[in-house]
């Protein structure tokens, strides 16, 4: 099994998945292991211990959040909630307002369509995919780039802006916008870490809660962490949550959803 900075430093093939807007870029992202979490000082507790986690197989991330375009090909009625709170209203923007059920359905419909099996990611697989073989505050290093910072603070009235996707550098894997731009929903129910060494986790195998990722625009940058873990009502939308999406021949455990996952399929 390779660790993560000996899988990084294989090639990554980037292919497309075809739709009538711009078109999902996925990446393969190889299989290997990683420590996860963090000190867990103070508030952020919940993010140790610091556990190794094994990934046995590869798989396959969009290299972007959803956007808009591809998100309304299948559910043409969001569009009304394009540009809520000042944000997210172009095509190529990531798309928000959409619950965990949402996200799922978008997954289901995507995978009807292509004859695969799409899913969201395990909160294991998400911080994996956004180290990228790092193991500092942010996969950029110890500090998170001022020219990055979309609104990095609370505020109850968002600042105007563009959440258009993959605007700044890729991390090692060739995934953009692991820290920031909008939150993303995970498979997992939201639950406490152990100290044991984990093997394809998927989480508790219930709860109230899912795990979110990522942090987002109008939120203080120590939220955007490789290691940051959040958490909301799967039935919750907001103009700060959206999703990417998965492709995995790895089966789920838990999480609390039936999935049946293909084993991944080379693109013609």
């Amino acid at each position: 099994m390779k660790s993560t900075a000996m899988a990084v430093a294989m090639a990554m093939t980037v292919c497309a998945v075809a739709t009538g807007s711009e078109p999902i870029k996925m990446v393969d992202i190889p299989a290997g292991y990683f420590y996860m979490g963090s000190r867990a000082l103070g508030e952020d507790f919940d993010e140790g211990p610091v556990h190794k986690v094994t990934l046995t197989r590869p798989m396959r991330m969009s290299a972007t959040e959803i956007t808009n375009a591809q998100y309304e090909e299948f559910f043409p009625e969001h569009r009304a909630l394009r540009g809520k709170n000042g944000v997210s209203d172009d095509d190529n923007d990531a798309v928000v307002n959409v619950s965990y059920h949402d996200a799922l359905e978008f997954c289901k419909k995507l995978g009807q369509r292509d004859g695969r099996i799409y899913r969201l990611p395990t909160e294991a697989e998400w911080e994996y995919a956004c180290r990228g073989g790092t193991y500092t505050l942010y996969n950029t290093g110890d500090w998170f780039p001022d020219s990055c910072h979309k609104s990095q603070r609370v505020a109850r009235d968002f600042d105007p802006m563009s959440l258009r996707v993959g605007q700044f550098a890729p991390n090692a894997f060739g995934l953009y916008d692991m820290h920031g731009n909008v939150e993303e929903w995970c498979m997992d129910y939201y639950g406490p870490y152990t100290a044991d060494d984990a093997t394809d986790p998927c989480g508790p195998a219930q709860g109230e809660y899912r795990v979110t990722r990522g942090g987002s625009h109008h939120t203080p940058v120590k939220y955007l962490r490789s290691a940051n873990r959040s958490a909301m009502l799967p039935d919750d939308r907001h103009s700060q949550t959206g999703f990417r999406i998965v492709e995995s021949d790895a089966m789920l455990q838990h999480s609390g959803e039936e999935w049946s996952v293909p084993a991944v399929r080379p693109t013609a």
